[in-house]
């Protein structure tokens, strides 16, 4: 099966995909992966769907959210983006990757559908899109939770019904793709929302919440504000968790999360109430272990001992804060730091908040990782104005390892892109399918 499993994979990386190599997409089509579904038998017509936009956030609101339903007794899919280690990561059913078998199944015929001599240009996300909505059908789940990869209006996920579209935080990120302003950016996201079906919205800044505001109204779209303190749809949940926009994303998501969860399912009891609110209270420390919040990991058998390492994947504005206040509230003032760094992501607006998480560290690693979009680390330090003598300029993640777990007693952070993580977890005998992630 591992064999098979792997030459699936090889399959799915030969198509077009933009997450390793940025390369354009066009992002005006979804006929490919429409495709898909339509000679799979439309299983994205099967569960009941919540779909997720927004620049950050999104993941650890769907993982909470789809914690939430199935806690509350419902089969819950679960589909997200990017993956860390393992393709099988972003397709989870009650909180477990898919398994390989069901996998393979599903792909190999989604893969001889896409081969169809009168298929449309077909993307990597189409086909790993149409896999996961197979995967829910098959699996008879209730409730899918569906994350958006880039964007909204036009991603390959904006192709089912739903009875509720989320945006969380919305910020500048993809600028090549999405837009340079961040109403336009605002304008994608908003691409998921539907006439006539309840839309849930994150705290935004004002201009983005103006022109939310403008659109919904205009396209006679229901929409729930998560800030207003007097919601009455939040005033049903016995005890507010903090949204304010300068809050982690964290909490943010947890709210999303409860306020989601009572716009679809009312609590039908007040201990109903309490539960949700204890399994979300809880939700962030266990979301450490994903790729969506930082994880703390201590004294790793791995061949590398760290006394704490911390693993983000921030790399855009909102992300990196959301990482500095968090090393705040957790006291962490004197760590080490390893930054790896797409070239697409070398913004001015990500520089100010890199060099103020840099200023703070000991020692600063730049690492380049294994992927053709990845910056050299004599570009990231070009970038960020380092003095020379001040960084260590690294080639490879486990190299980048060897040496940040030479100094072992002091916290290290990792961090600037999600495939710097996706090397670094298996040099440390870390695989999120396997459920070995662990806290210290």
């Amino acid at each position: 099966m591992l064999t098979r499993y792997n030459k699936i994979l090889q399959q799915l990386e030969d198509e077009a995909n933009y997450e390793r190599s940025a390369r354009p997409r066009d992002l005006t089509k979804l006929e490919g992966v429409r495709f898909l579904l339509n000679l799979l038998g439309n299983p994205e017509n099967s569960p009941n769907i919540v779909h997720i936009a927004g620049t950050n956030g999104k993941g650890s609101t769907a993982f909470i959210l789809a914690a939430l339903l199935k806690q509350d007794g419902f089969k819950t899919g679960c589909y997200t983006s990017p993956h860390l280690v393992d393709l099988r990561e972003r397709i989870q059913i009650n909180g477990q990757c898919v398994g390989m078998q069901q996998f393979v199944e599903v792909a190999e015929r989604t893969l001889e559908i896409s081969r169809n001599p009168q298929s449309p240009q077909i993307s990597f996300f189409d086909l790993v899109t149409a896999i996961a909505l197979e995967v829910f059908a098959r699996a008879q789940c209730d409730w899918v939770v569906l994350e958006t990869g880039l964007g909204g209006r036009a991603d390959s996920t904006n192709v089912t019904p739903k009875k509720l579209a989320i945006l969380t935080r919305i910020g500048l990120d993809h600028q090549n793709i999405l837009g340079n302003s961040i109403l336009e950016i605002a304008s994608e996201k908003l691409g998921i929302a539907r006439k006539n079906v309840p839309l849930l919205v994150s705290p935004q800044t004002q201009v983005v919440k103006e022109r939310l505001k403008q659109q919904t109204r205009l396209h006679e779209i229901p929409t729930h504000w998560i800030e207003e303190k007097n919601c009455q749809l939040t005033n049903q949940v016995e005890k507010r968790l903090a949204a304010h926009i300068d809050a982690k994303i964290s909490d943010v998501s947890r709210e999303l999360a409860l306020t989601a969860l009572e716009i679809l399912l009312p609590a039908k009891s007040r201990k109903q109430r309490q539960k949700r609110l204890e399994l979300a209270s809880e939700l962030p420390l266990l979301g450490r272990k994903s790729r969506h919040f930082n994880i703390k990991l201590q004294n790793e058998s791995s061949g590398h001992v760290f006394s704490e390492l911390i693993l983000d994947g921030a790399h855009n504005v909102d992300a990196i804060n959301s990482l500095i206040t968090t090393l705040s509230e957790w006291q962490i003032s004197c760590y080490g730091l390893l930054i790896g760094m797409a070239k697409d992501k070398m913004t001015a607006e990500t520089r100010d908040s890199l060099q103020k998480l840099a200023q703070h560290a000991q020692q600063v690693g730049l690492v380049q990782y294994n992927s053709t979009r990845a910056a050299e680390p004599v570009e990231i330090l070009r970038y960020l104005e380092l003095p020379r003598n001040s960084s260590k300029l690294l080639n490879g993640s486990q190299n980048a390892l060897r040496w940040a777990s030479d100094t072992k007693m002091m916290p290290w952070i990792i961090t600037g892109s999600f495939h710097l993580l996706g090397e670094v977890l298996p040099h440390l005998s870390l695989d999120p399918c396997t459920k070995n992630l662990q806290n210290g």
